[in-house]
């Protein structure tokens, strides 16, 4: 019976990739991605944009409609939740917040 079962685990992986893929964009595209032809966007849709913006660069490799920045924005405000969006989804701060190791001094 374990026989069986190895030959499907390539099969089931390929299928739980296609799924979770699948899920991602359509994820992304009802929940607030970024679009060519999208209304103006304010400070938390920039922080949301900015958080998932991996994502969405992912999904317009597939979708010319999805960008990774909303031109169509509210100025400084969309920046800002976008910029604190950015540090959250990539890190900002974290390493610089972390205690450095003290070199070791050689006699």
């Amino acid at each position: 019976m374990e026989e069986k079962m190895k030959k499907f685990i390539p099969l089931f992986v390929l299928i739980g990739v296609a799924l979770i893929a699948f899920a991602v964009y359509v994820a992304i595209n009802r929940l607030g991605m970024a679009t060519v032809s999208a209304q103006p966007a304010g400070f938390f849709l920039g922080l949301w944009q900015g958080i998932i913006v991996i994502l969405a660069f992912i999904v317009s490799w597939f979708d010319s409609n999805i960008t990774i920045y909303q031109a169509g924005n509210d100025g400084f405000w969309y920046n800002l939740g976008y910029i604190l969006g950015l540090s959250i989804a990539l890190g900002g701060g974290a390493r610089a917040s972390t205690p450095r190791k003290k070199a070791k001094k050689q006699k």
